[in-house]
C-alpha cells in the first residue's frame, strides 16, 4: 500500500488529486475536453506569443532575450519559429525559423491578408513572406517607442484587430519613464508616469490614437464577435487580483505608476474606486498573459496560478460581468502564456514551464480539443444599455452624466470629449448636479490632457460635491500643479473633508510638496495626520477625521496624546480617541479603558466604547465586567454583558433562511450599538478587516458606503453567507509550501515587507510566506470572512449591525 503523508492528503482536499499537486501533467477539469502535448524542449523553448498563419502553419515566438543571463547558451536574439505539416498527414512535423533578430518579443497575430503583426518591447511591425519560401523577407514598421525604459515586458504588447479595421495594441507602465510613441506617419503621443495605455492606428501604422488608460501591463487583448474589446491586466505589486477589463474609448482604469508600484495609493484605483475610473469585469488568476474568444466564452491563461480559465459573460448595465471557471490546472511547472485557435477548431497554447523569469531552455506547446464535436453557443448580445452607451459616444447628453451606471456615464463623458464645440458651450458653474459637473470635468481632461484649466480647477476644489473635489485633486496631482499647494493647505485648515476625500487631499499635498508617492501608511502622510491630531487649534471635526485615518500603531501617534483626547469636550473626538486606543492595543490601553468604563461621570457612549476596549482579553477583566454588567446605565450594562459572554448561541436560525432572519431583525436598530458590534471582538470584530468611515483595515472591502449599494437583504446575506459571492478583489489563496504546510489567507501589503508574501487568515492574523517555498497556489472558493455569525450575534445585535452599516456617515439615519 502506498502511504500518502498527511499534508498531501490535505492537498488532495484542496487541489483535487494527489497527482495534480505533485505530478507534471496538467489536469483537465472539463470532461468534454482532452489535452495533448504537441511539442517541447529542445524543439521549442521559452515560448510566448502564438498564432496560426493563413496557410495553417503554427508560428511561435521563442524568447532568448528575456532577462538573459551571461551564461545562457541559446541564440543571441529572439526567433519566430514555424511548425509545419510537410507531408500532409495532418500532424506538424518540421520546425524552421520564420524570422529572427528581435529582443523582448511579446506578441504576434496573423492578419487576414497573410501578413504577421509582431510586438516587441520597443516596436510594432508587420512581416510578409513575399516569395513563398516560408521565411519573412519584408518588414514594415507600424509604431515604435522612444524611451529610456528597457524592462523586458512592460513596453509594447497585446495586438488585436478591431471590427472597425483598425489595429489595437497596448503599452505597459514602462516603470513610469517618459516616452514617445510614434506611428508610421510620424504621428506622436508622449507621456510618462501615467501607467499603461491602449492605442489604435490604421493597419499601416498611420493615425495613431490614444484609446484608453490606467492599466498595468496589457499583455493580451481580443475582440468578441459583437465588438467588445477585452484585455487581461497584470496587477501591481500589492493590489490583487489581476483584472479582466472591458476596454471602452476614453476609459480610465485607475492605475498610475507615478504613485508607486503597490497600487494602493489614494490617487490610484483598481476597481473603479475613484471618480472617473471604471471597474473590472472580473478578477483573474495571477499573471494573466493571454486571452482569446473561444466556445462562446473568454479564455485566459494564468502564468502564476498554473491554469487555464474561462469567463462566461453576463450583462451588467452598459458593461458586462463574468464568472471565472478553471478548465485546466497544472502544477508549478505549468506556465501557460498565449492562445491560438487552429484551423480545425482546437485551441493551442504556449507554456513557459519554469517559474524563472530569465530564459531557461524549457518550453512546451499544448493542444486542447473536444472529445466530441462541440455545440458552440452564441456570443452574449449587446444589451439595450450597451447600445445606448454607443449612442451616447456619438450624441452625449447631460442627463446621462447623472446615471448610476459607470459605463453609461463614461460613454457620455467620452462623447462630450469628442465634441469640443458642445463642450465649450456648457456653462460649468450652472450645472445643477455634482455628477454633471464631474462628468464635464472628465470630458475636458480627456479632450486635452496637456491643458490645465487653472481657474476651473480652483472652482472645482470648492465644489459642494466631494467627488468633484477629488477629481480636481487628481488632475492637479497628475500635472504636478504646485501653484495649488497654498489653496490645498488652506482648505485643509478651514474645511473638514469627507472621509473618502481626506486621504486624497493629504496625498495630493504630499505629492506636490515632495514628489513622494505617499499613501495611507506612508511616513509623510502619517506625520501630516499626527500634526493635525496634535494641533489644538484645528477643529474637533478635522482632528476626529485624522484619528480615523491614521494607523493606530503609527509611532507618530503617542499614547499620552490619545489619553488626553479622551478628555475632550467633543463627544465625537473623545469616542474616536477611545476607539483608536483600542485598535492600538496593549496593556496601557486596557488600563485607560478600565478607568473610563468605571467613571459614571463620563458620556455613556464613551463608557460603552471603553467596555469594547476590554473585549480582547475579557477573561482578564471578568471581575470588572461583572460589576459593569450591573451598572445603572443600560448602554454600559448591555455592552458589559455581551463582553462577558462565552460560547455560542444555541439553536440559531440557519444562515440560509434569510426570510426568517429578516423577520427576526424587523424594527428600528440602534446605530451606536451597531457601531460597537462592528468594533468589538465579542461582536462582529469587522473592523479588523474592514474600513468604515475611515477607521479599520484594508483586508476586506471598505464598507462606508455599503448602504448605498446594497439592500438590507443582500447585506444580511453577505454577513451570514460570506462565501455565496466573493468579490474578485477579495478571493483568498490556498497555499501549499514545499515542506508540506497548507495555509489559507488573503494577500495583503506592508511597505516594510518586500521580500516575503504577506497574508491574513480568517482570524485577522497576518502570516508571511517565503515566495520560493510556494509549490502550489490556488484561489479558494471560501471567503476569508468567517462564517457562523448566526452563532455569535443575537437577532437584536444583528439588527443594530445592519442599521449601522446601512447608515452612510454624514447622512441622517433613515
Amino acid at each position: 500500500m502506498r502511504l500518502i503523508p498527511w499534508f498531501a492528503l490535505c492537498a488532495v482536499i484542496f487541489f483535487g488529486s494527489y497527482e495534480n499537486v505533485f505530478g507534471d501533467t496538467p489536469k483537465v477539469l472539463d470532461p468534454q475536453l482532452k489535452l495533448e502535448l504537441i511539442a517541447e524542449q529542445p524543439d521549442i523553448v521559452t515560448p510566448i506569443g502564438i498564432t496560426f498563419a493563413k496557410n495553417g502553419d503554427l508560428l511561435v515566438i521563442e524568447s532568448h532575450t528575456h532577462h538573459r543571463k551571461p551564461d545562457y547558451q541559446g541564440p543571441p536574439k529572439d526567433r519566430i519559429r514555424r511548425f509545419a505539416d510537410t507531408n500532409g498527414d495532418g500532424k506538424f512535423d518540421t520546425w524552421s525559423t520564420f524570422y529572427e533578430g528581435t529582443e523582448f518579443t511579446m506578441s504576434l497575430v496573423a492578419a487576414k491578408d497573410g501578413s504577421i503583426y509582431v510586438a516587441t518591447r520597443m516596436e510594432v511591425f508587420r512581416l510578409r513572406d513575399t516569395n513563398g519560401d516560408k521565411v519573412a523577407d519584408q518588414r514594415d514598421e507600424i509604431a515604435h517607442l522612444e524611451t529610456e525604459g528597457r524592462y523586458p515586458h512592460n513596453g509594447l504588447a497585446g495586438i488585436a484587430f478591431g471590427p472597425d479595421g483598425l489595429l489595437y495594441f497596448g503599452l505597459g507602465e514602462n516603470l513610469g519613464e517618459p516616452y514617445s510613441l510614434i506611428g508610421s506617419d510620424g504621428s506622436k503621443i508622449s507621456g510618462g508616469g501615467e501607467g499603461g495605455s491602449i492605442y489604435h492606428c490604421n493597419l499601416d501604422g498611420s493615425h495613431l490614437t490614444h484609446w484608453a488608460t490606467g492599466v498595468w501591463n496589457p499583455f493580451g487583448m481580443i475582440f468578441d464577435p459583437v465588438g467588445r474589446l477585452f484585455m487581461v491586466d497584470n496587477d501591481p505589486d500589492s493590489r490583487p487580483p489581476c483584472r479582466l477589463l472591458e476596454i471602452v474609448p476614453g476609459g480610465d482604469y485607475g492605475y498610475q505608476f507615478r504613485y508607486g508600484r503597490t497600487g494602493v495609493h489614494p490617487l490610484q484605483a483598481w476597481n473603479g474606486e475613484l471618480p472617473g475610473t471604471l471597474p473590472m469585469v472580473a478578477g483573474t488568476g495571477e499573471a494573466p498573459s493571454g486571452v482569446v474568444w473561444y466556445d462562446s466564452k473568454l479564455w485566459g491563461t494564468s502564468w502564476g496560478d498554473h491554469r487555464i480559465e474561462t469567463f462566461r459573460l453576463g450583462h451588467k448595465g452598459a458593461g458586462v460581468q463574468a464568472t471565472p471557471q478553471t478548465v485546466v490546472q497544472g502544477d508549478h511547472n505549468f506556465r501557460p502564456v498565449d492562445f491560438a485557435i487552429a484551423p480545425d477548431g482546437s485551441l493551442y497554447f504556449t507554456d513557459w514551464v519554469d517559474r524563472s523569469y530569465p530564459v531557461h531552455g524549457k518550453g512546451r506547446i499544448w493542444r486542447l480539443s473536444w472529445k466530441q464535436s462541440p455545440g458552440f453557443g452564441e456570443p452574449l448580445p449587446l444589451s439595450d444599455q450597451e447600445k445606448l452607451a454607443a449612442e451616447l459616444r456619438k450624441q452625449p447628453n447631460l442627463k446621462a452624466l447623472d446615471s448610476d451606471d459607470p459605463y453609461l456615464r463614461q460613454a457620455a463623458v467620452y462623447g462630450f470629449s469628442q465634441q469640443p464645440g458642445k463642450l465649450d458651450a456648457i456653462d460649468w458653474k450652472t450645472l445643477p448636479t455634482g455628477r454633471q459637473r464631474l462628468g464635464i470635468l472628465e470630458a475636458m481632461h480627456w479632450h486635452d490632457e496637456q491643458h490645465v484649466p487653472t481657474e476651473l480647477l480652483s472652482e472645482a476644489l470648492a465644489d459642494s460635491d466631494d467627488q468633484v473635489r477629488i477629481y480636481a485633486m487628481r488632475w492637479i496631482a497628475d500635472r504636478q500643479q504646485k501653484e495649488f499647494l497654498p489653496e490645498l493647505a488652506t482648505r485643509l485648515k478651514t474645511h473638514t473633508p469627507t472621509v473618502r476625500e481626506f486621504p486624497v487631499l493629504l496625498s495630493t499635498i504630499s505629492w506636490l510638496e515632495s514628489g513622494n508617492a505617499g499613501g495611507r501608511n506612508d511616513i509623510v502622510e502619517q506625520q501630516m495626520l499626527a500634526d493635525i491630531i496634535n494641533d489644538a487649534k484645528q477643529s474637533d471635526q478635522l482632528r476626529t477625521l485624522a484619528l480615523k485615518l491614521i494607523d493606530p500603531s503609527s509611532p507618530k501617534l503617542k499614547l499620552e496624546q490619545l489619553t488626553k483626547l479622551i478628555d475632550s469636550p467633543s463627544p465625537e473626538l473623545a469616542r474616536q480617541a477611545m476607539q483608536t486606543l483600542y485598535l492600538r492595543g496593549g496593556e496601557q490601553a486596557e488600563k485607560v479603558a478600565e478607568k473610563i468604563a468605571l467613571d459614571r461621570s463620563r458620556d455613556a457612549q464613551l463608557r460603552a466604547t471603553a467596555v469594547v476596549g476590554l473585549s480582547d482579553h475579557s477573561d482578564q477583566h471578568a471581575q470588572l465586567l461583572q460589576k459593569l454588567a450591573e451598572d445603572e446605565n443600560p448602554m454600559v450594562r448591555r455592552e458589559a454583558k455581551r463582553t462577558l459572554q462565552t460560547g455560542t448561541i444555541e439553536s440559531p436560525t440557519p444562515p440560509e433562511k434569510l426570510d426568517d432572519w429578516l423577520v427576526n431583525i424587523q424594527g428600528p436598530g440602534d446605530v451606536e450599538a451597531g457601531r460597537r458590534t462592528f468594533l468589538s471582538s465579542k461582536g462582529g470584530y469587522c473592523i479588523r478587516c474592514h474600513r468604515f468611515d475611515g477607521s479599520g483595515a484594508d483586508v476586506g472591502p471598505d464598507l462606508t458606503y455599503i448602504g448605498q449599494r446594497m439592500t438590507k437583504r443582500k447585506l444580511l446575506e453577505s454577513i451570514l453567507q460570506p462565501s455565496q459571492e466573493i468579490a474578485p478583489m477579495y478571493v483568498p489563496k490556498v497555499i501549499l509550501t514545499d515542506d508540506g504546510r497548507l495555509m489559507v489567507g488573503y494577500p495583503i501589503v506592508d511597505p516594510k515587507i518586500n521580500e516575503k508574501r504577506l497574508f491574513v487568515d480568517t482570524a485577522g492574523r497576518r502570516f508571511e510566506v517565503e515566495p520560493t517555498t510556494i509549490e502550489e497556489e490556488r484561489d479558494s472558493n471560501k471567503s476569508i470572512m468567517p462564517a457562523g455569525f448566526q452563532q455569535i450575534l443575537e437577532p437584536n445585535e444583528m439588527r443594530d449591525l445592519i442599521e449601522f452599516l446601512m447608515t452612510t456617515p454624514g447622512e441622517p439615519n433613515q
